[in-house]
């Protein structure tokens, strides 16, 4: 990180960057800021009949008939985001700039739900997986402890972790529709578990970890920055974010069995799901890894599209094993995870230079990552 030039250091001053952002491009970050907190994306990309769709498909349906909340503000809000254009040619509206442009495909995908909107977004966001990441095989492994532990017991631990940190203004909520079991709303602060979902033991201290230590934190140490993007995701970010959470599992001892593992499974199913409908997906998948985890990964990289019978997939979820090879590597040449604790950063991005020079603020370490740790 520390040799890779960027143009917030191509200057060669050292004043405070903080004070030389254009007032256009704060507008601009506010206005983008004010999307990600009213619009809950992710409401409008996962279906809303998952069950009754599961039900369906295994009695012999073609693809399951998933059914999704429209986006119907989704040409208003690519206006608004048209009218706030920040300029480019300074290197924090660049950085704004980017942002706008993948909050731009999220909601082109989301309003079209169409293949070619999402390839669109996984192309510009580097979701495919590479042939490295392809190639890649971790032992096998499955946790035997039962799924007894119940949603509320999560919630309540959760909770009692964003206190213990000081996130006071953080909330954790119910929310059914969600193809994960927890997600974090970093642009408002909250914590969505699903209330159907149940839990392993292991499981309610690795959440912690996973999302607390690093997604919150990480957000909420971003909300201390002038440009709010810090709180929600430079771009680039989301590899470094779930990796980072994926390592913080393992260092703090709370990693699962065959994670990895189950990883590599997700990868190849993106790449599968490039040329293949949901059946033959499925099928191929089913006699891989069993019924249940064919259906929630088929379920992951199928959301959003309007004809999940047809080639084509929502391919955020490769970037899990992308970044913990990235998250580690880069741990193992002697970086400190501090760096990535200053908000929802990539370990791209030079973050010892923009601390060097005054325009970003250390934020604190979690217990995960604290040297008594």
């Amino acid at each position: 990180m520390s040799g890779t030039c960027h143009p917030f250091v191509a200057s060669g001053t050292h004043d405070a960057m903080l004070d030389a952002i254009p007032a256009p491009i704060l507008d601009a970050d506010r206005t983008h800021h004010g999307i990600l907190t009213e619009v809950a994306f992710s409401r409008h990309l996962n279906p809303v009949n998952a069950d009754a769709a599961r039900v369906a498909f295994l009695r012999g349906a073609p693809s399951p008939p998933f059914e999704y909340t429209p986006l119907r503000e989704a040409d208003a809000l690519l206006r608004i985001l048209d009218a706030a254009e920040p300029p480019r040619d300074h290197p924090a509206g660049a950085l704004v700039g980017a942002c706008f442009d993948g909050t731009r495909r999220l909601v082109l995908a989301l309003r079209d739900r169409t293949a070619a909107a999402f390839d669109a977004l996984a192309l510009a966001s580097d979701w495919y997986p590479s042939t490295s990441l392809l190639a890649l095989r971790f032992p096998d492994g499955r946790d035997p402890t039962p799924l007894d532990v119940p949603a509320a017991r999560v919630i309540a631990r959760l909770r009692e972790a964003l206190t213990e940190r000081g996130l006071d203004t953080w909330r954790v909520e119910e929310d059914t529709v969600m193809s994960a079991r927890v997600l974090v709303d970093g642009a408002k602060r909250m914590l969505r578990v699903n209330p159907r979902a149940r839990f392993r033991e292991r499981d309610v201290e690795r959440l912690v970890v996973h999302e607390v230590d690093v997604h919150a934190m990480r957000a909420e140490n971003g909300m201390q920055q002038r440009l709010r993007c810090f709180q929600t995701g430079l771009p680039g970010s989301l590899a470094t974010e779930e990796g980072l959470a994926m390592v913080s599992e393992i260092h703090a001892g709370h990693g699962a069995p065959g994670v990895l593992a189950r990883q590599v499974d997700v990868v190849r199913a993106i790449d599968l799901g490039r040329r293949l409908g949901f059946r033959p997906l499925y099928e191929q998948l089913e006699d891989e890894v069993g019924p249940g985890l064919a259906w929630g990964i088929c379920l992951r990289i199928k959301r959003g599209l309007s004809r999940p019978d047809l080639p084509g997939v929502y391919a955020k979820d490769s970037v899990y094993l992308q970044g913990h090879q990235l998250v580690q590597r880069w741990l193992s040449d002697g970086n400190p995870p501090s760096l990535l604790y200053v908000g929802k950063v990539s370990v791209n991005h030079p973050v010892r230079e923009w601390l060097d020079q005054g325009w970003l603020r250390p934020g604190p370490l979690p217990p995960t990552w604290r040297p008594s740790a």
